[in-house]
């Protein structure tokens, strides 16, 4: 039986001083049977940056951008509003499929949607507040700053992460990857990160032979300009087992010399499944479930833009 649970909780800088706190997040968070109640447990933590304590836009308000690939349906909402942006995304995009098979007009189903347009179309759309008062603490810190002009580098708020979380659960019929976020602080309201665009922080290649997924988080610029999961998906089958370190390595400094970023690749052979992760941030916090074991792994690189590699057997 297959069952593989991976989740992210973000590349960036975290707090060395909550390794616990982050380990015991995953470790529960991965006891889950489903990436929906998996989400829940990493949605809904401070520890995270998305949901409830997300960071906070220029206006002082929150907005989530989410996006999922389940085999071969896709689906992205940005500028969500909810505690909760997975459990939410799933839901709406459940809502539209039985709308959808009933409508007898031929129209092809939506594919990205922002949030705040479905008010009046879709039940219970939220409008919550996800200010939390860390974020709120940091708002008022560094708005006057912001609005003086002043440059506020995004490593002057220290020890807060605020990039993409992402989960991918594979099991014998359905491979499904979400990703969330609350995107970076001070960022201009209606500004869509890469978890609200398909292929740049989440994706997945099925050849005849592998299945390739592949989550991605850091700038999210960066990201989304470089279409960085599906670059990956699409060439590293291509690559021999000996060589992915310094494959991916090459690739990412001559996608962007100053790439900000973390990735984790799931290479499925049905048989045989392979991670591997790498990352140019100061660290790149992740767990995974599998048959046979269960491991938290908290990767740091002593000095930014240095390229770190792993690679783990999951069964």
């Amino acid at each position: 039986m297959n069952d593989i649970l991976i989740i992210h909780i973000g590349a960036g800088k975290h707090d060395p001083n909550k390794s616990e706190n982050y380990k015991t997040l995953l470790r529960n968070a991965l006891t889950r049977p489903s990436i929906t109640e998996a989400s829940d447990v990493i949605e809904s933590s401070s520890l995270t940056n998305t949901g409830h304590g997300s960071s906070l836009n220029l206006l002082g308000k929150v907005e989530c951008d989410a996006s999922y690939i389940s085999n071969d349906k896709v689906g992205a909402i940005v500028n969500m509003t909810c505690e909760k942006p997975t459990k939410e995304l799933f839901r709406i995009f459940q809502y539209l499929d039985t709308l959808y098979d009933s409508d007898e007009t031929d129209l092809t189903p939506p594919v990205m949607l922002v949030y705040p347009s479905l008010k009046n179309l879709i039940p219970n759309i939220m409008d919550g507040n996800l200010v939390s008062a860390k974020s709120r603490k940091i708002y008022d810190t560094y708005k006057d700053k912001i609005f003086q002009g002043k440059h506020l580098d995004h490593y002057t708020i220290p020890n807060e992460v605020s990039d993409t979380i992402g989960i991918t659960h594979i099991s014998d019929t359905e491979t499904t990857i979400v990703t969330s976020s609350g995107g970076n602080f001070f960022k201009l309201p209606g500004r869509i990160g890469c978890a609200g665009v398909i292929g740049a922080a989440i994706a997945r290649k099925k050849l005849s032979d592998c299945e390739i997924c592949c989550m991605c988080s850091g700038n999210g610029e960066q990201i989304i300009k470089s279409k960085l999961a599906w670059e990956i998906a699409n060439s590293i089958a291509n690559v021999a087992g000996d060589e992915y370190g310094g494959y991916l390595e090459k690739m990412i400094y001559e996608l962007n010399p100053r790439f900000y970023v973390g990735f984790i690749i799931v290479l499925n052979y049905g048989s045989q499944t392979q991670l591997l992760y790498g990352h140019t941030t100061e660290t790149f916090y992740f767990g995974f479930r599998s048959p046979n074991q269960t491991r938290i792994v908290l990767s740091s690189s002593d000095k930014l833009g240095y390229f770190t590699f792993g690679e783990y057997s999951l069964h």
